[in-house]
């Protein structure tokens, strides 16, 4: 969500030297996908703490630095999403002290600031916005008496919550203090420059030594070098690794949105994540990147799905193929409920995380949780260098490429096809036949060209969407791996039209949801699940007898769908197993169509951020 990015650059004064504005600018821009709703910058200049900020987007910041023809010798910068405190232009960051002597950005939540709010208030401290990070500010600088790491170390110490901070201070104009608690900063280097950013695939060199912060430390970065102190304020020596970041330019192609460009991706994106992992004479999934042995794996008597959002209804599908294909009990949790229910966790459990940008501060909270009850974990993630690829045992990476609109589509569909290569790979391991393993790698394999045939159809699909976007109020649903799938649907529509959309297992209709049914109701039926077909169309009828009004996504070819209703968006047949990447696509297109005719900013939707980074 928040994003923080900082640069101090070297000794030398000759005039390629670089300007530290424009470096955290272009820093906050590669944040942009976070999702935010206003940004700020600060440094040093000629002895004087300058700041810059605005609510908005980033452009309206970099038009306040223009205007003030802003100069900086080091800088610090952010891209806030509000928790604390509406989107002004007060109560962005950086956030200053009452003497304009410490600036600093946050990501995170101060859980005691009202306590800390009222002490510092207590000895004369005044606050000038209604954000927890304030607090910091005032905090560092009640306790600065000419060393500000060790101020820094006592504000942190009494700090609770999650944070990563960046700081500065006017009497130490070459330098940035960095802290870490709960909250990823990682700080890199090369020739003599030194950049930090709580996402490190924001940093625009190619490769960089980097390092990254753990509970309670803090680094000095300098020109000249960097110190790291641990939380007691004693020396210590950060392990560097030599981090190579992908530099491509990511564009529209020519698609109106960034959303419909990711949709169309598809058919390669799910190739990516297939490439080089089916072993086909053997009936089974290959991972070069899971280190854990086969004899572990097998030896796994339960495994418990862990995500958020979309990522949560990946996992619930995911669940329901583990369990019938590879007859394992799964279980998929919520991550931001999980560690509050005392989770049950045995050295034969094994955990799976699964996470689009690898930053969900739920989701490693999570993760933590179980790794600390003796748990091996897996991720499944999109983005190398994160946080929960970092504390993972093992990760099986998407390859889906930088996903760039709010709202997951690909990453989605990439989530699905990874964890039936996983569940395919886990039934062979225990009693899977080869040749089924044979028939289930053809159904996977078949799966780029469907979703070709389905993209295919964009102006059926649309066609529909008009027809259907006058309607205030959407039910969406589907039985056994459809239902997950409606879920998704409906968080899709939802998210990037802003209409109401729930989603419900079909048989759950007649207890308590049939009572909204009206002309008025939009009912989408997604009937995917060749198993409980025959059910399904039951579930509608009850619907159509009492006036609500249906919209049918089906497998070409089933007629009784057509006694139901005339609105019927035909898709390619597939297993149950991997049907849903096909109805999620669809229903992505169809969300899309809805939006845009209601005129809603598809690829930022109102508050929404792509990468929830506190819990």
């Amino acid at each position: 969500m928040c994003g923080i990015f900082g640069y101090v650059g070297t000794k030398d004064s000759n005039k390629d030297k670089k300007n530290p504005v424009s470096i955290c600018l272009e820093g906050l821009k590669s944040l942009e996908y976070r999702g935010y709703d206003s940004a700020g910058i600060a440094g040093v200049f000629d002895g004087k703490l300058l700041s810059c900020k605005s609510a908005g987007k980033i452009q309206s910041l970099l038009d306040a630095v223009l205007s003030n023809d802003l100069k900086l010798d080091i800088a610090i910068a952010h891209t806030r999403w509000a928790t604390h405190g509406k989107p002004t232009d007060l109560n962005a960051h950086p956030h200053l002290d009452q003497d304009d002597s410490v600036a600093i950005v946050h990501n995170g939540i101060i859980e005691n600031h009202d306590t800390l709010r009222d002490m510092l208030i207590d000895k004369g401290f005044t606050f000038q916005s209604d954000t927890d990070s304030e607090v910091i500010a005032q905090l560092i600088s009640h306790y600065y008496t000419g060393s500000i790491r060790e101020a820094v170390l006592k504000a942190i110490n009494i700090l609770q919550g999650s944070l990563a901070i960046a700081v500065i201070h006017k009497d130490h104009p070459n330098e940035i203090l960095a802290a870490a608690k709960e909250s990823p900063l990682a700080i890199g280097e090369k020739n003599g420059e030194y950049f930090l950013s709580s996402d490190p695939n924001s940093f625009k060199e190619e490769s960089l030594n980097v390092f990254y912060l753990q509970e309670g430390e803090v680094a000095i970065l300098k020109q000249g070098g960097v110190e790291t102190y641990n939380s007691l304020g004693d020396p210590i020596t950060k392990l560097k690794e030599l981090a190579s970041f992908s530099k491509t330019r990511v564009t529209k192609n020519g698609y109106e949105h960034f959303m419909l460009k990711e949709i169309f991706e598809q058919p390669e994106t799910i190739q990516h994540t297939l490439h080089n992992r089916l072993k086909e004479d053997f009936g089974t999934a290959v991972f070069d990147t899971i280190s854990i042995s086969p004899h572990e794996l097998q030896s796994a008597n339960r495994i418990l799905l862990l995500a958020c959002g979309t990522s949560w209804h990946a996992a619930c599908i995911g669940a329901t193929m583990l369990e019938s294909i590879a007859r394992i009990p799964t279980e998929a949790h919520i991550a931001s409920e999980f560690r509050y229910t005392n989770p049950i966790i045995s050295e034969n459990t094994l955990v799976i995380a699964i996470s689009q940008s690898g930053e969900t501060a739920d989701t490693i909270a999570a993760v933590r949780e179980a790794k600390a009850k003796g748990s091996k974990v897996i991720s499944i993630c999109n983005v190398k260098n994160s946080t929960l690829a970092r504390e993972s045992d093992s990760t099986l990476f998407l390859r889906a490429g930088p996903e760039v609109s709010v709202c997951s589509t690909k990453t989605f569909t990439s989530h699905l096809t990874a964890l039936a290569l996983f569940t395919l790979y886990m039934a062979r391991l225990r009693h899977m036949g080869k040749e089924d393993g044979k028939v289930f790698i053809q159904g996977l394999k078949e799966l780029p060209t469907k979703v070709d045939r389905i993209l295919s159809q964009e102006k059926i699909i649309a066609k529909f969407a008009k027809k259907y976007a006058r309607f205030d109020n959407f039910f969406f649903l589907g039985r056994q791996y459809m239902f997950p799938t409606s879920l998704e649907a409906a968080l899709k529509l939802k998210e990037i039209s802003y209409l109401s959309a729930m989603a419900y297992p079909a048989g759950e209709m007649k207890h308590g949801p049939i009572a909204l049914v009206n002309p008025d109701l939009a009912v989408v039926g997604l009937c995917g699940n060749a198993k409980t077909q025959d059910k399904m169309i039951s579930n509608l009828m009850e619907v159509k007898a009492r006036g609500g009004t249906i919209l049918a996504f089906a497998p070409k070819g089933y007629e009784p769908i057509k006694t139901i209703t005339d609105d019927i968006i035909w898709l390619p047949k597939a297993c149950d197993e991997l049907s849903s990447i096909l109805y999620s696509v669809a229903t992505q297109l169809f969300a899309y169509h809805i939006a845009k005719l209601r005129g809603t900013d598809i690829d930022q939707p109102r508050n929404l951020a792509k990468s929830v980074t506190v819990e």
